[in-house]
């Protein structure tokens, strides 16, 4: 015999089950929102680094350019790259150009 009664079968109203599936849907959303977040800050960490990483190798070649120019005819040779490479006023200053 078939029962018709849908609560005899789940033990559980459909009004129940909607209300559960209503706060799953809520936990989910909830879930992608902190992945969403999660992967949100790891970009900007990962940027942040990029940047980071970018400004050190300015460094290190500028201290470079520096030791180099120790060396007169190496300071004529990159003051002379430098005066054809600069454009701003306030870069060219800095230099002597």
């Amino acid at each position: 015999m078939i029962e018709k009664n849908p609560e005899s079968v789940t033990g559980m109203s459909v009004e129940t089950l909607e209300q559960k599936i209503a706060k799953q849907e809520e936990v989910l959303k909830q879930l992608k929102a902190q992945k969403q977040a999660v992967i949100a800050r790891e970009k900007k960490k990962q940027s942040e680094q990029k940047r980071k990483d970018e400004t050190r190798r300015k460094i290190l070649l500028g201290s470079l350019m520096l030791k180099k120019m120790e060396d007169e005819a190496n300071k004529e040779k990159i003051l002379a790259d430098l005066n054809e490479y600069l454009t701003e006023d306030r870069d060219r200053k800095l230099f002597n150009l």
